[in-house]
């Protein structure tokens, strides 16, 4: 997603006196700078608010920033690189797995408060021969999964085996940028104004 702010900057220094209009670019840069920072840290903070059960710390960090500098005026916020699992929910879309199968919880999983298995879960399910089996039990139809072992010669199907998970976008990734970039009160033009009335304060 790209934002323009080119029109913000020729409405507010039209009538400028041409002996401070060097110091558009500086004031510019810094406020792309100042609005950047703010969109990374409010996409950041909404990971929290958005998703059920709130977001792990891994998650709540989720995005940073690029700065912009007089030269190359545009400063960039974007999702990190070992964070891909984010672009399912800000996009949609369908997610393939990595090997031969997704492993997707059933209803009689037991999961963490954010609606996931925890990597120790896993590894638990998938090392701990003489509580989990993988596959489908004798007398017993449907896919293969992962099956828990339970008091008494019982079992349950606590994960199975998907082809293909698809998710719908739910991170409003695009929206929260937008609308940190338009506030009336920090939003660039209010930051633009700022930082272009403190260069001309302390102009040589």
């Amino acid at each position: 997603m790209q934002i323009s702010v080119q029109s913000n900057i020729k409405e507010i220094t039209k009538t400028l006196d041409r002996k401070y209009r060097k110091q558009i670019p500086f004031a510019t840069s810094q406020a792309l700078n100042d609005v950047a920072k703010r969109g990374y840290e409010e996409s950041n903070k909404q990971t929290a608010n958005v998703f059920a059960g709130g977001a792990t710390r891994w998650t709540k960090n989720s995005f940073r920033y690029r700065r912009s500098n007089r030269r190359n005026l545009m400063s960039v916020v974007y999702l990190r690189d070992d964070h891909a699992y984010m672009e399912y929910q800000i996009d949609g879309g369908t997610r393939m797995p990595k090997r031969k199968a997704i492993m997707a919880p059933t209803r009689k999983a037991r999961l963490n408060k954010y609606g996931n298995f925890t990597r120790g879960k896993v590894q638990q399910m998938i090392n701990n021969d003489a509580k989990y089996f993988k596959g489908v039990p004798e007398g017993r139809t449907g896919s293969e999964g992962i099956w828990e072992r339970y008091g008494k010669g019982k079992i349950r199907k606590v994960a199975s085996y998907i082809e293909k998970a698809e998710y719908s976008p739910k991170f409003p990734f695009g929206k929260i940028v937008t609308g940190v970039v338009g506030s009336r009160r920090s939003g660039f033009t209010a930051r633009f104004t700022y930082r272009l009335r403190e260069a001309i304060r302390t102009a040589r």
